[in-house]
């Protein structure tokens, strides 16, 4: 960084480096938001303790994605605690609206961006001793990671250092993170009126309206989900030593069925999407992967709670969705039938989900 730092927080980032790199001897392959948490600090304030390789950028987020057309295919990662999202591909009409306060854009590189969550942004150079990679990374004013862009071997070098070029902001001073809230509570379910929950979902047009459903009636989305009823949700039996979790069996029937699905990955910055046939399928340890050309996800299934089938009604006919939760009542990732709006949701999806029901309902 070119940030001038005193001499005590200097120390600091030392003695953070230090522990890293001793837990990164232990645990090679342990990537950074995890050893982040083993340290106790965010991802952004271990990428910092770095003495070289991490320049911050403008605080122009919505038009630096704008700009990221121009340069071709990239790889973008988005991530929670439990899953891992990337895409290879390019960017085509990002646009940005609600006053700046959100973005969008859609084809291959389909995203939904809140950018009142993002805060810091840093260009980060990495020397692998095989590669160097480089990247730009996106945080909220807690630390936290909420998207990352990497360079290719496709990428348009001369549009990538461009933007590079027109976004560092060499003069910025080192951040000052604020401290993550505690997570949001579960509404008492015995607060709900049950009635009115039921008789707002049955009325739903679009599934976008669903959340305003959810502000209206003053409670969160997964005790909705359990609160509503059998008519719209089932619930699923996790994985266990004698069930596949709902995630390796929906993925393992759309790869032998090749069903066309919509994989949803989120955080409080931003939505990323996929849609598509998956083929190769893999369970590693705790994790499930999807390690396709142009998309791969990795979902950590242990860490993942509660399994639901969820359908909403709308002017295109019931949209069925499997919902996964972590322990902290957090959605985690969504998966659909391919569609696209004012089209019904394909039979094929239905009947994938109709057999998922069948062997994991609770």
């Amino acid at each position: 960084m070119t940030a001038t730092m005193d001499a005590p927080e200097k120390q600091v980032n030392e003695s953070l480096n230090s522990r890293w790199q001793a837990l990164l001897a232990t645990l090679p392959k342990l990537r950074i938001r995890n050893a982040a948490n083993e340290l106790g600090v965010s991802e952004l304030e271990l990428l910092l303790c770095r003495t070289e390789g991490v320049q911050p950028l403008k605080a122009e987020f919505g038009e630096l994605m704008k700009a990221m057309d121009a340069v071709g295919d990239v790889m973008i990662l988005t991530r929670n605690d439990q899953v891992v999202h990337e895409i290879t591909a390019t960017f085509n009409k990002f646009t940005v609206a609600g006053k700046g306060a959100m973005g969008l854009a859609v084809g291959d590189i389909d995203v939904r961006v809140f950018f009142n969550s993002w805060a810091h942004g840093y260009l980060v150079t990495e020397n692998t001793g095989k590669i160097t990679r480089e990247s730009l990374q996106f945080f909220n004013a807690h630390g936290m990671a909420l998207h990352k862009i990497y360079k290719t071997g496709a990428t348009n070098t001369s549009a990538w250092d461009a933007l590079v070029g027109e976004y560092l902001n060499p003069a910025a001073e080192a951040p000052v993170l604020t401290a993550a809230p505690a997570p949001a509570e579960r509404t008492d379910s015995g607060t709900v009126d049950v009635g009115a929950l039921k008789e707002d979902w049955s009325k739903l047009k679009d599934v976008h309206h669903f959340h305003a459903m959810l502000k209206r009636n003053k409670v969160d989305r997964q005790t909705a989900v359990e609160l509503v009823g059998s008519k719209w949700v089932t619930r699923l039996k996790r994985s266990t030593d004698d069930v596949l979790s709902p995630l390796d069996q929906i993925l393992e029937q759309a790869k032998a069925s090749q069903c066309a699905i919509m994989v949803f990955v989120g955080n409080p910055g931003i939505v990323q999407i996929f849609a598509g046939t998956v083929g190769n399928v893999k369970r590693m340890g705790p994790w499930i992967n999807v390690l396709d050309k142009g998309f791969n996800l990795h979902a950590n299934t242990d860490g993942i709670s509660d399994w639901f089938v969820v359908r909403r009604p709308s002017t295109d006919g019931t949209i069925t969705s499997l919902e996964g939760y972590n322990a902290k009542g957090e959605i985690v990732v969504t998966l659909f039938g391919d569609r696209k709006p004012g089209n019904p949701e394909p039979e094929h999806w239905q009947r994938e989900v109709a057999a998922l029901e069948k062997r994991l309902c609770v």
